[in-house]
């Protein structure tokens, strides 16, 4: 019977991580490219002359602001809105806000398609929900969108989601709940549709709630 050393089982346990990591992020992949195709079918079809146009319009009206890329603002805004088949717009919100004068260009966008719309007798043609990823040259993060608008290198290195991750584990065993909830939600923000860091803020609330019992 063959024994294994120590460092062997460390080895098998880190490659264990990687390929069950590796998978999750080919099922992330296959999401957000099904929920693209799916806008992209939706806006090719409601709006006039179709997502391409839709695109064009969007970044002639969004761009990275300077306040955003000095603070390194990362993350998934998600546009939120209505058009009946009546070409009336309504509902307009932001999942996922950014701030720092982001979310005014994605109001000022969402009101520059006025008027651009197609009429249709189909419900499920009326209703939008598009990801914008805002990320910054050179930054590593795990954040998917339908459109994407990334920003110049500020000039210094803004902080990737590893070191995000890092931290989390870090205040985490420390027991600094609100660093560790800090980091985590910046983890959130710049990838919200990534099921795995609710479950992380799940769990850790729990086994924070339970130890102040």
């Amino acid at each position: 019977m063959k024994i294994l050393t120590k460092g062997c089982i460390s080895i098998i346990l880190l490659l264990m991580g990687f390929v069950a990591t590796s998978q999750e992020v080919k099922v992330e992949d296959q999401l957000s490219e099904s929920r693209n195709k799916n806008i992209k079918h939706q806006l090719d079809f409601r709006f006039k002359g179709g997502s391409g146009e839709f695109e064009k319009i969007f970044f002639a009206n969004v761009d990275y602001t300077p306040e955003a890329r000095k603070a390194c603002i990362l993350g998934v805004a998600i546009m939120s809105f209505r058009v009946d088949c009546n070409n009336k717009m309504s509902d307009f919100r932001l999942k996922n806000p950014l701030g720092y004068g982001l979310n005014e260009q994605m109001g000022k966008f969402f009101a520059a398609t006025e008027g651009k719309w197609n009429t249709c007798s189909d419900e499920k043609y009326t209703r939008f929900e598009i990801p914008i990823l805002f990320t910054i040259e050179g930054v590593e993060t795990g954040g998917r969108g339908y459109l994407v608008v990334e920003g110049k290198y500020p000039g210094f290195k803004c902080k990737g989601d590893a070191y995000f991750l890092e931290v989390f584990n870090e205040m985490k065993a420390k027991n600094k709940t609100k660093k560790a909830l800090h980091a985590l939600d910046e983890l959130i923000k710049r990838d919200p549709y990534n099921t795995t860091y609710y479950d992380m803020k799940k769990e850790f609330l729990k086994g924070d709630a339970e130890e102040t019992k």
